[in-house]
C-alpha cells in the first residue's frame, strides 16, 4: 500500500488541510472548509474500518461514485487494488488529487462526472462504493447506472437521507454557516422531492427525500439480491472486525434519518 495509515496523525491531516486552504483560497467557502476539517481532522482509521466492516476490500478496480473531496477514496485506495472515483464538481475532483499525490497514492484515478450518466463500460468494476450523493442526484436513474457499470457478483453499497434528516435540519440547522442555511435546504428538499416523485422533474442541485423500501424495490427491480439495510454504519456484514461506528442518527422524531444498503448483482 502507499502509506500506513499510522503515518498520518491529526497534526499531518492539519498541516495537509492548511495547504488545501492556501492553494485553493477562496473557491473553498466556509462551509466547505468546515466541511474538509469534520471528514478529515481523525484521519482514515474510521473510513477503513467502516469499509472493512462491509467487506469492501481487496477488489481488482471498484469505483467511488460521487467522491466529494476524496475520505472514501484514499481508505478504498488501501483496501483494493484499483480505485476510480467521480464527482460532478471539478473543485472536488481537484483536491482529491491533490491529496493523493501529496501522500502518495498511485492508485487513485479520478475525473469529473455525475453518477446518473457516466462514461464507464457495462459491467467494469468489481464493487461500486456510493456515499452521501445519491439522493442529490435523479436516485433511480443512478442506481440503475450504478446497476450498469458492476459486474455480476459485484457488491453495491449506497446510502441515502429519509423524512427524519431533513426534519433534524429543519429543526436544529445543522452544521448552519455563512454560506449553508439548513433550515432553507429542508424547506426546497420538499418541494424537490414532490416534483420529482409525481412528474419525474430533476434539477441539479435538488435534495430529495428517499425512503427505505424505495431503495430496495429499486434494487430488487434492478436485479439485486441479498440485499441489507439498516441505519447509517450499522451494517456489520464482516464479523471478523470490530463493529462499525456510525456517523449519524438512523432514526429523527420518529422517521428514518440516514441509512444504507448494500447488495449483490446477479
Amino acid at each position: 500500500m502507499p502509506f500506513s495509515q499510522e503515518s498520518l496523525n491529526s497534526q499531518a491531516w492539519c498541516s495537509l488541510l492548511h495547504q488545501i486552504r492556501l492553494h485553493y483560497g477562496s473557491n473553498i467557502g466556509d462551509n466547505d472548509y468546515q466541511f474538509l476539517e469534520r471528514i478529515y481532522r481523525d484521519g482514515l482509521h474510521k473510513y477503513l474500518d467502516r469499509l472493512k466492516s462491509i467487506g469492501f476490500c481487496g477488489n481488482q478496480r471498484i469505483l467511488d461514485a460521487g467522491c466529494g473531496y476524496g475520505q472514501w477514496s484514499l481508505a478504498l485506495a488501501q483496501l483494493n487494488e484499483m480505485v476510480l472515483s467521480c464527482d460532478i464538481s471539478p473543485l472536488r475532483v481537484s483536491v482529491l488529487q491533490k491529496l493523493a499525490t501529496q501522500i502518495g497514492f498511485t492508485n487513485i484515478a479520478s475525473e469529473v462526472s455525475g453518477i446518473d450518466i457516466m462514461t464507464y463500460p457495462d459491467q467494469h468494476f468489481d464493487a461500486v462504493f456510493c456515499y452521501g450523493v445519491i439522493f442529490l442526484t435523479p436516485w433511480r436513474q443512478s442506481l440503475a447506472e450504478l446497476a450498469r457499470v458492476l459486474k455480476p457478483g459485484g457488491k453495491l453499497y449506497v446510502n441515502a437521507n429519509g423524512l427524519g434528516w431533513y426534519m433534524f435540519l429543519w429543526q436544529e440547522e445543522h452544521n448552519k454557516a455563512d454560506d449553508y442555511d439548513p433550515k432553507a435546504i429542508a424547506a426546497q428538499t420538499f418541494l424537490d422531492t414532490l416534483r420529482y416523485d409525481r412528474d419525474g422533474v430533476y434539477k441539479q442541485g435538488m435534495n430529495l427525500i428517499i425512503e427505505p423500501k424505495s431503495i430496495e424495490t429499486e434494487l430488487q427491480r434492478l436485479g439485486f439480491q441479498d440485499i441489507k439495510l439498516a441505519a447509517e454504519g450499522a451494517l456489520h456484514l464482516n464479523k471478523a472486525v470490530t463493529s462499525p461506528r456510525p456517523f449519524f442518527k438512523g432514526e429523527y422524531y420518529g422517521q428514518p434519518g440516514i441509512f444504507e444498503a448494500t447488495g449483490t448483482k446477479r
